[in-house]
């Protein structure tokens, strides 16, 4: 399995795009959130928008869903293969179509539904994807929000957006070859998200397995980039354009 990131900034981010990662695996593919900014990534790997056949959506703040809408609308001028399989925690499937709807709704062919741009399959506590299982994890992310990363054993556990879980990490972590947490990367402490302060208070065995994601821009710059991995056992996840693949 081939996990590259197509963004890997936070919400605000203006240089690597919003936090997201596809999976290829079995011939087919999987993208872990869809933001806007997937579509210059996905240019960057030689892809299009209709080459995308199923995308997972962790929550329903902006920066993780608001490229779906060009998808679908991509799809309908653009048929790929198959209608994208849209994988949605049960629960969310409402609000996002909600979220989505004022721009796919009303069409010069008439009034359309969620189903006519996707196949949605609700999901609880796991999906299958060609033979591979995904596990949902529910993250701690705002309170009553519904927020869940994915593990995928033995490769990954990918947490989504969320406060520091140390108890879920330690659980996890003999059972993955690698963990992709948040980490705001900044001095202070933001009450929705986890800090590096946090995660450096791990075994050094379990930061080994720790690849960064959902950071500010700072950290793109090699005079920040290269002392931090010179001196941690954690490592940054970096955006596709950088020609580098995680695995």
């Amino acid at each position: 399995m081939k996990v590259t990131f197509l963004g890997c900034g936070d919400g605000f981010s203006v240089l690597q795009g919003h936090n997201s990662a596809i999976l290829a695996f079995n011939g087919t593919n999987l993208a872990i959130d869809f933001p806007e900014s997937n579509h210059y990534a996905l240019h960057q790997m030689n892809m299009t928008l209709n080459q995308i056949e199923h995308i997972f959506i962790t929550h329903l703040h902006e920066d993780h869903m608001n490229g779906l809408q060009k998808l679908a609308l991509f799809h309908r001028v653009y048929p790929g293969r198959t209608k994208p399989k849209l994988i949605v925690p049960i629960g969310l499937k409402e609000d996002l179509w909600q979220c989505l709807r004022h721009g796919l709704e009303l069409t010069t062919r008439g009034k359309l539904t969620f189903e006519d741009y996707f196949d949605i399959e609700c999901v609880d506590s796991e999906f299958i994807v060609e033979g591979v299982k995904f596990e949902l994890v529910r993250t701690l992310h705002v309170p009553d929000m519904l927020s869940y990363g994915l593990v995928c054993k033995p490769f990954f556990y990918f947490s989504g957006d969320t406060r520091f879980d140390e108890s879920y990490i330690r659980r996890i972590a003999d059972e993955v070859q690698t963990i992709y947490y948040e980490c705001h990367m900044q001095d202070d402490q933001l009450p929705s998200h986890t800090s590096l302060a946090e995660l450096l208070t791990l075994p050094e065995t379990i930061q080994e397995k720790l690849v960064l994601m959902h950071y500010v821009d700072d950290y793109l710059e090699p005079n920040l980039r290269e002392p931090f991995h010179a001196k941690m056992k954690v490592r940054l996840a970096e955006p596709v354009w950088r020609n580098r693949v995680s695995q």
